[in-house]
């Protein structure tokens, strides 16, 4: 009976112990992976335009280094079933006059489809000097930091950083900082 009693608790100390340990162990997994995605999803701090390499609507690489010189730049991020996107850019739309001496980059994952409804429900490619881009997986996201639709990033003609919206955002509140990046 002794004999018994010293078996069962071994037996009881050594489930305890694996049972422990790989508590431990799965908690040394989750923290790695918790630190990982808080690297991973890091706000990117901008102070210039960043170095990016997206695809025009036929397919060809756009760059940093294919924008116009000398002009303020504003990036657009949108979908297509974005509302609040729809939203930017009817007030850009609008006050097409005011982006008129901008390089405008309006990025997108849509579809071609997609993007041509976008484009031709609000006339921008008419009133507007902009440029469609491209992506396919998270290149913006991981270029400028952020995921939200839509978001607009402005630039002066330095292509230095001015202002950045996370959401929808009022026309005077665009148009104030726009104003902003072009006489600097």
């Amino acid at each position: 009976m002794y004999i018994m009693n010293r078996k069962t608790i071994i037996l009881g100390i050594v489930i305890i112990l694996v049972i422990s340990l790989g508590v431990i162990i799965r908690s040394q997994i989750l923290k790695k992976e918790n630190g990982l995605k808080q690297t991973k999803d890091a706000k990117v701090e901008l102070t210039s335009l960043p170095e990016f390499n997206f695809q025009d609507t036929l397919g060809n690489s756009f760059a940093k280094v294919n924008l116009e010189k000398d002009k303020p730049i504003v990036v657009v991020h949108f979908g297509n079933f974005c509302p609040y996107c729809h939203e930017e850019a009817k007030i850009m739309s609008h006050y097409s006059k005011e982006y008129k001496d901008f390089q405008l980059l309006f990025v997108t994952k849509d579809e071609m489809k997609n993007i041509n409804i976008f484009m031709n429900k609000h006339k921008l490619r008419e009133k507007l000097n902009l440029t469609v881009l491209r992506y396919e997986n998270n290149e913006f996201e991981e270029t400028f930091g952020s995921k939200s639709l839509p978001c607009v990033f402005i630039f002066d003609k330095h292509k230095q950083f001015v202002q950045h919206f996370d959401g929808a955002v009022t026309a005077r509140t665009l148009i104030k900082y726009t104003r902003a990046a072009r006489i600097r």
